[in-house]
């Protein structure tokens, strides 16, 4: 909490002549530019989304399971990756049009982006009773009307959330839109703190950004809170997959494959030409290096997180009314506070009090500690807890609350104390979600831009950094083989992650 008040705490701050500078000429473009983003990226994420998850949730066509699968392989590739791909693609075919704009921006992302509004409906369109849809037919609804009038409506809080997360992402992107030159609040952030070295400024637009973001989820969560769909699936039976003619499974496998074929496919085989036939990048010891920092940083980064996590949510499971508990809810937010903003909330404390601590110790001892906490992994470490903590907690809330508190009663009245019920009851029950939990966290880690650029120390590089500088040195090939290597990692936790979502109860 303290980054986040010391963050606060600047609007009483006074503004300077930047501040003047960015609102006569560029606030409007941040502020245009941001709002447009995510409405585009939302916008599209739905359209894709939904409209995957209801083909492959209602019809049999060839190879539907398979594609089922295939389409959530584009989370694996971050979305500065596509865009980087893409640009090199076009500069190469001068007849294709240039993505260098805020339209191509939300197209990059929103094809990487897609798979989170795709799995949460498809999810809640599988639940959905097979009766309900007859009732439907039997009024005169069509399939298309079903579809919109019905299905839609009662998978309404999946895909919300989907949205909204989507929409979210896209407004914390930076490495997307700074090498498609779109000016954005967190380009604009980048801009005053590094290129104005004004860290007043930036920590002032940072606390606007956080504003527009609470926006989102204080909207977000209104919408949820009023309304409820709910039907009793237990007493009613799963849909039946319908059968097609030829001609529409050939429509719907072209509809299914636009999206995984231009967001994942492409994009992947380009790289590997480039790394192969291109690259002048050779995986020697220092790229060997690097990749080890990198898988390193995210094993750690991911152990401490969900370690974190299991405490949190036990703690609120336990203590569900307790003023600790409502604390965490505002802990666990960081998932929807962009990385820059995150970044600015860390530093600027740590390194004042390392600076404080520095120069009390040479004062009184005539020693000199450096910046202890600023200057090493801890910092990165401690961003890293706070922006993803959220999505960690959640996957192990969702796996606690699926074990009946019955089950608790049931071993305290055999004398199991409290750590007992964790260690020999829960967490045996609760393996897979904290398995989940870590993959989720380490392909995230992994793929960290801002945050990873910003509070790095001294000499310590990743794969997402190395690849995002060579693109922007113009050596786009170049950052080819630390892209595929990015790819390949986030490739077996998303399938882990698909089958443990989609496999039990949705068949795919």
């Amino acid at each position: 909490m303290v980054p986040f008040i010391f963050l606060a705490s600047s609007i009483f701050f006074p503004f300077n002549e930047n501040w003047n500078h960015i609102i006569d000429n560029v606030l409007y473009d941040y502020f245009f530019n941001s709002i447009i983003l995510s409405l585009g990226v939302g916008f599209f994420t739905f359209l894709i989304g939904t409209s995957t998850a209801w083909l492959t949730s209602i019809y049999e066509f060839p190879f539907r399971r398979i594609i089922s699968w295939l389409l959530l392989m584009p989370l694996a590739m971050p979305a500065y990756i596509i865009a980087i791909t893409y640009v090199g693609i076009i500069d190469n075919f001068n007849f294709l049009p240039d993505i260098r704009n805020l339209f191509g921006a939300i197209i990059m992302i929103s094809l990487v982006l897609y798979p989170y509004v795709y799995i949460l409906a498809r999810g809640a369109f599988l639940e959905q009773s097979k009766e309900l849809h007859e009732n439907s037919q039997i009024l005169g609804a069509s399939h298309f009307e079903i579809f919109i009038k019905v299905s839609i409506p009662m998978a309404r809080p999946a895909i919300i959330l989907g949205v909204t997360l989507s929409a979210m992402e896209a407004l914390a992107d930076y490495g997307t839109v700074e090498f498609l030159g779109v000016p954005t609040f967190t380009t604009g952030i980048f801009r005053t703190w590094f290129g104005m070295n004004d860290t007043i400024t930036a920590t002032q637009m940072a606390t606007l950004l956080l504003s527009i973001v609470f926006i989102f989820v204080f909207i977000e969560q209104q919408s949820r809170k009023k309304i409820r769909y709910s039907e009793n699936i237990k007493t009613q039976s799963k849909l039946n997959y319908r059968i097609t003619s030829k001609k529409n499974n050939a429509v719907i496998i072209s509809i299914c494959l636009l999206p995984l074929v231009f967001g994942f496919v492409i994009p992947f085989i380009q790289l590997i030409y480039w790394s192969l036939f291109v690259s002048s990048e050779s995986w020697d010891y220092a790229f060997l290096n690097v990749i080890k920092d990198t898988l390193l940083l995210s094993f750690i980064a991911a152990f401490i997180i969900t370690s974190i996590s299991i405490m949190i949510t036990y703690v609120k499971r336990l203590r569900s009314k307790s003023f600790t508990n409502k604390l965490m809810n505002i802990i666990t937010l960081g998932y929807a506070i962009p990385g820059p903003v995150v970044a600015i909330a860390v530093l600027i404390p740590f390194a004042t009090f390392d600076n404080f601590l520095n120069q009390v110790l040479i004062s009184n001892f005539d020693i000199s500690v450096g910046l202890i906490f600023s200057g090493s992994l801890f910092i990165l470490i401690f961003a890293y807890c706070i922006r993803f903590l959220t999505v960690s907690s959640r996957t192990i809330k969702n796996g606690l609350e699926s074990i009946s508190l019955a089950t608790d009663d049931a071993a305290k009245s055999m004398g199991a104390s409290t750590k007992t019920l964790l260690t020999k009851i829960h967490f045996p029950m609760l393996k897979t979600y904290v398995l989940t939990s870590f993959l989720i966290v380490f392909i995230d880690v992994m793929k960290e831009l801002p945050l990873t650029s910003i509070l790095r120390p001294f000499n310590f590089n990743t794969l997402s950094v190395k690849a995002f500088e060579l693109a922007s040195d113009e050596k786009i090939a170049d950052a080819s083989n630390a892209a595929i290597m990015i790819v390949v990692a986030g490739i077996i936790p998303v399938i882990f992650i698909t089958k443990n979502i989609l496999g039990k109860r949705n068949k795919v």
